[in-house]
């Protein structure tokens, strides 16, 4: 049975973006921002707090740890501010919390938004997600939804 190009997806409703402090992590957001201009599609822009990515003496102090979501939360109004002056018009911004940033975007965060493609950076050697590159094949492998690996 051959496919039919008009049973084959070819735009986005909802795109997901899993952003961190990094370059690639801009690079997401620039991906994600383009995708959602072609397909006039809803952009939800996620940052997930890695809990064991602080240190003990920052996890036990719930100062250190709000102090550290507000940090998040500013960076994700600011994702939000670039995204909408690109001309995105439905724009929305999640942090959520986890052990694994990739675990945490695409198998909850993807259901939850009900988004139909997931975008991350390639890899990230500074910021909140050292170990991108292993979230980014979890995401690859594991995702229900379509997902993109966005490089520079």
């Amino acid at each position: 049975m051959a496919l039919e190009l008009s049973d084959i997806q070819t735009s986005y409703q909802h795109v997901l973006v899993g952003v961190d402090e990094s370059e690639q992590g801009q690079v997401a957001l620039a991906s994600a921002v383009h995708q959602a201009l072609e397909d006039q599609a809803k952009l939800t822009i996620a940052t997930v707090l890695e809990l064991g990515e602080l240190s003990t003496t920052d996890v036990l102090s719930l100062a250190a740890v709000n102090k550290r979501r507000e940090d998040l939360e500013k960076n994700l109004q600011t994702y939000k501010n670039f995204a909408i002056a690109q001309g995105v018009t439905n724009v929305e911004t999640v942090l959520a919390d986890g052990a694994k940033a990739g675990e945490v975007l695409a198998m909850e965060l993807a259901p939850e938004t009900k988004a139909d493609l997931l975008i991350v950076g390639a890899h990230s050697k500074q910021g909140m997600w050292p170990s991108l590159g292993s979230q980014a094949v979890y995401i690859a492998r594991h995702a229900k939804i379509s997902s993109m690996i966005a490089r520079r």
